[in-house]
């Protein structure tokens, strides 16, 4: 069976690099596309991935990404009707389940936003059968247009799915001149995306001063940034793909206004503060539900609990990793479903009236 996989993010080239070597290993066809957009090609051959680019990222305008998407929409269509796969498999693309679903092309989809409301509405309504995690409330995708016949929850989160094959290399160290549990790391706020409505200046900046004398790696997602992080001494922001996991797993403590590097953190057992500005994913209500992640945006409150996670580490690792022991690896999940597909040439999904039995349903909703 030829399966193909949309990567649009440079997050997901993680997310799926298990599902490929796993099918590859059974004998499947897996056919990659991407897009010029964060790096993505940069990772994608530091995993040894054959791909096809097609297309860009449209900026942070409306009119950039709707004509960007457009013509993606288009060069994809060209290519997968000359490649002609069984099975479309995606992760918050937008134009992957288009094509798919105006080809006949059966699709598996998985979404763990749910505030992205303008992509999931481009998504969800073409999307066959759709996982998502748990934490979130099935009423927001279907609100979207996802199909009640057609969704499943997963008890994990996607990050689960980066560690694997995943063995920490210290080498990142070396080429950082870092020490093992000596340093910080930080991502900023994700001011491109669409659902993004915080503020251009970053929490980070003030959180930064307040912080323990200690080395900080920070990942910018912009040159402007960028930019306003160069005035700190203890600062580095590596000017090339690194081995981030390591990073995260041999780091003492995660601070990030994002949210993929938080909960790959957590999913390395590493304590993690979010400072997210805007309003919180569930799967971030979640985890701070469970007492794996803390989350504020006042730097003060940051710094306080920041200290106590660096003095307390070891407890902080150990119960963070007992929590993540217990959950379900997406990835495994993903892979269950395209078994039962290429067995029965169909997916096995409950009744929509038993949706609100393993979904979180506020109560009063139908």
């Amino acid at each position: 069976m030829k399966v193909w996989i949309d990567i649009t993010n440079a997050p997901h080239v993680h997310f799926f690099k298990g599902l490929i070597r796993e099918l590859e290993k059974t004998g499947h066809e897996v056919l990659i596309t991407t897009r010029e957009f964060d790096g993505l090609t940069g990772i994608l051959d530091m995993f040894g991935f054959d791909y096809y680019v097609v297309g860009k990222h449209g900026g942070s305008t409306l009119e950039g990404k709707l004509i960007a998407s457009a013509e993606r929409v288009y060069k994809l269509s060209r290519l997968i009707i000359e490649e002609k796969p069984d099975l479309a498999v995606y992760k918050h693309s937008v134009e992957a389940p288009r094509v798919a679903f105006g080809l006949g092309i059966p699709s598996i989809g998985f979404v763990d936003n749910e505030t992205a409301v303008a992509q999931n509405k481009l998504i969800l309504p073409f999307t066959k059968l759709l996982l998502f995690p748990k934490a979130i409330d099935a009423y927001e995708l279907l609100k979207c247009g996802a199909d009640p016949n057609g969704m499943k929850p997963v008890n994990g989160f996607s990050e689960l799915a980066h560690l694997y094959g995943f063995r920490p290399d210290r080498k990142v160290l070396r080429e950082l001149g870092l020490k093992r549990n000596g340093y910080i790391v930080m991502r900023t706020e994700p001011v491109k995306a669409n659902y993004f409505n915080g503020p251009e200046r970053s929490v980070l900046e003030d959180v930064i001063p307040l912080l323990p004398e200690m080395p900080i790696v920070l990942f910018p997602r912009t040159e402007e940034q960028r930019k306003r992080f160069e005035r700190f001494d203890n600062v580095i922001m590596p000017e090339t793909p690194v081995d981030s996991l390591s990073l995260l797993y041999y780091a003492r403590l995660m601070i990030g206004a994002g949210g993929t590097m938080n909960r790959e953190a957590i999913a390395l057992g590493t304590p993690t503060i979010s400072t997210y500005p805007g309003k919180l994913l569930a799967v971030t209500r979640w985890l701070v539900e469970l007492g794996v992640k803390f989350h504020s945006t006042d730097p003060a409150e940051v710094a306080e609990v920041a200290e106590r996670m660096i003095e307390a580490n070891g407890s902080y690792r150990n119960y963070i990793r007992s929590v993540v022991a217990g959950l379900e690896n997406p990835m495994d999940a993903i892979l269950r479903e395209i078994e039962t597909y290429e067995e029965s040439g169909t997916f096995e999904v409950s009744e929509a009236g038993n949706l609100g039995g393993y979904v979180r349903l506020d109560e009063g909703r139908n």
